[in-house]
């Protein structure tokens, strides 16, 4: 492929109906204004094209920009260089290209196309877990019974016990916090997942399901792109990796 067809995602995404999100030359540099203004590259020169079904491992040392990469691909930070599309059929171009979206077109990927986990739940105080949960699917035009009834099935195979459902997570052990932020990232079965560190803070038995569940969406069609420091769990889900090496840089790193 010619480095202009790579450049080009609407014919890109037009003739590749399995790609739902092309990277291109991503940098990202923070500036530290409480330090007299000091840049720090914290990702530079990524490309990435990934395919429904695949499941992309990054892999690198701490400060290669993983989480970094993430936060880019899903709109949290703003790439400095480089372009990120992720398709979309509603539009006419079959693709947003989220580096020069509005926020609005942001908001509707993220309802509609990308599902993202973090390695922390962040909730409103006093939610029920179980509404948490089935949100994404209210959110999307499910029936909030039908919407509840499929959290409840999933918050019971991640091993939250039933008793914590009408309660909010906050006060959660840091483990059941993390399975509902599993739950609420899986359940409306975006085409499009990103996954930084989901098994963290799991054991083995709850590391082995959510493999499972990963291994699901990655067969029914997702595109995945996720961070997994447990290797067993990288060598369940992992279709291919992608090595990330840290910018050259003066300052510490940004991970």
């Amino acid at each position: 492929m010619s480095s202009i067809e790579f450049r080009n995602p609407t014919r890109a995404f037009a003739d590749n109906a399995a790609l739902m999100l092309r990277a291109v030359d991503l940098g990202k540099t923070f500036t530290l204004h409480g330090q007299g203004g000091v840049r720090i590259d914290a990702l530079a020169g990524v490309s990435l094209d990934v395919e429904r079904g695949e499941c992309v491992v990054l892999v690198g040392p701490s400060g290669a920009g993983k989480s970094t990469l993430l936060r880019c691909l899903y709109g949290n930070y703003l790439a400095s260089r480089g372009t990120i599309a992720i398709r979309d059929d509603s539009q006419a171009t079959q693709h947003i290209t989220i580096t020069a979206a509005e926020p609005h077109d942001v908001l509707h990927l993220r309802r509609s196309v990308v599902g993202y986990v973090s390695q922390f739940l962040r909730v409103i105080p006093r939610v029920p877990t179980l509404t948490l949960v089935a949100e994404p699917l209210v959110s999307r035009g499910v029936e909030p019974a039908e919407a509840e009834a499929r959290a409840s099935a999933l918050l019971a195979r991640l091993n939250v016990p039933q008793r914590l459902w009408l309660l909010a997570p906050a006060t959660f052990s840091g483990g059941e916090q993390q399975r509902v932020n599993i739950a609420r990232g899986l359940i409306a079965g975006h085409p499009l997942l990103l996954l930084d560190e989901p098994t963290a803070s799991l054991d083995a038995e709850n590391r082995a399901i959510v493999a499972e569940l990963i291994v699901e969406a990655r067969e029914r069609g997702a595109a995945i792109v996720g961070i997994f420091h447990d290797e067993d769990t990288r060598a369940q889900v992992a279709t291919r990796r992608l090595e990330l090496q840290p910018p050259l840089r003066d300052a510490a790193a940004l991970h």
